[in-house]
Parts: C-alpha cells; sequence; structure tokens
C-alpha cells in the first residue's frame, strides 16, 4: 500500500473519529439538558399488613375509586381468607391539570399476565394494563394501556417501576428495575394530551 494512500486512510479515519465525538458530545449535552428525575411508583396494598406499603393514605383514598370495581370482587381462598390487592400509583401536575396512572394486580383478576415461573424463570414482574386518567376523574375518560411492566411485592431498593416526566415535551416515561437493573424491554413512553 503507497504512502499517499496510508496517509488519505488515515485523515479519513480521523475526520470520522472527530464526527462520532461530536456527535456523542451533542447528545450528552442534550441528555443533559432535559435530564428529568426518575421517581419510584408508590405501592398500595389492600386486605394484607403483610407486604408493606410506600403510598400515602390520599393515594389509598384515589385508588379505591379507580379501581372500586376491582377492589369490590371476590379475592378470597377457599377457607374465605381474603387475598391481597396490590397498585402501583404516580403522577403529574402541569399547567393545574393532575394525571393519575397506575396498575392494579390480585387473585381472580385478569389484567395481568403472571411473571413467568420455574427453575428457568428470570424475570419477576408481571405484564400488566396501566390505568390512566385525568384526576378528578368526573366525567373524564380513563383509558386503559396493555403491555407495561409491573413490580410488587418486592424488595424495592432493587425492584421497583419508576417514572419520569419531562413537562417541555409533556412525555411520561417508565423503566423497570428489576435485581438492580433496569429491563430494557419495559422502557415506555407515552405522550400525555
Amino acid at each position: 500500500m503507497s504512502q499517499a494512500r496510508t496517509a488519505s486512510m488515515a485523515t479519513r479515519l480521523l475526520w470520522c473519529l472527530g464526527v462520532m465525538a461530536a456527535s456523542l458530545l451533542a447528545t450528552a449535552h442534550a441528555q443533559e439538558i432535559t435530564e428529568v428525575p426518575w421517581v419510584p411508583m408508590r405501592e398500595v396494598v389492600f386486605d394484607s399488613t403483610q407486604f408493606p406499603s410506600t403510598g400515602t393514605e390520599e393515594d389509598r383514598a384515589i385508588l379505591k375509586q379507580i379501581w372500586a370495581k376491582e377492589l369490590a370482587a371476590p379475592r378470597s381462598t377457599g377457607g374465605g381468607q381474603t387475598l391481597p390487592a396490590f397498585a402501583l400509583i404516580g403522577d403529574v401536575r402541569q399547567a393545574g391539570r393532575r394525571v393519575v396512572f397506575t396498575f392494579f394486580a390480585a387473585a381472580r383478576n385478569d389484567r395481568c399476565e403472571p411473571p413467568e415461573n420455574g427453575a428457568d424463570a428470570t424475570n419477576i414482574y408481571s405484564l400488566c394494563s396501566m390505568r390512566v386518567t385525568p384526576w378528578p376523574m368526573q366525567g373524564h375518560k380513563i383509558a386503559d394501556l396493555p403491555g407495561y411492566c409491573m413490580v410488587y411485592a418486592a424488595k424495592r431498593d432493587k425492584n421497583r417501576v419508576e417514572y419520569a416526566f419531562d413537562s417541555s415535551d409533556r412525555v411520561l416515561r417508565l423503566r423497570t428495575i428489576q435485581f438492580g437493573k433496569e429491563v430494557p424491554a419495559c422502557s415506555r413512553a407515552l405522550k400525555l394530551g
């Protein structure tokens, strides 16, 4: 290979590396500007004292309204013991409006596909429908959106669902942390109208 050709290839390679570096810096800078904090969804447990709730009494009252039909459905064992129900709740506020988004899981309820089971199972999240509604609900339409990941009744320091809301583009982002690592297949973004 001639020296001129080698020099030309080296120049092109340096140019490509420079463009890539500039692109990476621009992307990092854009992420830095629009970075919003991730907040864990709050968990509220119904009909059990064995699982801790992280939600507030206001969260519990809101969830009782949103999930009234599901909470009233039978959830008992053959012996008459009521089984617990689990709900995750998050909310965002902008320009005087509040939007609540929530998941619900309970025995004998088909809102979620349970996690894998068996010796080879590696995931603890369920695939559920997420309910989204303006709050208060008075006459507003509720949206049930399928295919979202829900983690509940687990050690929250390593297993949780988090959300971030960027008010500049009105996009709600959700991610699932499982065993201390983000699960890319569970990451979702939703534009709030």
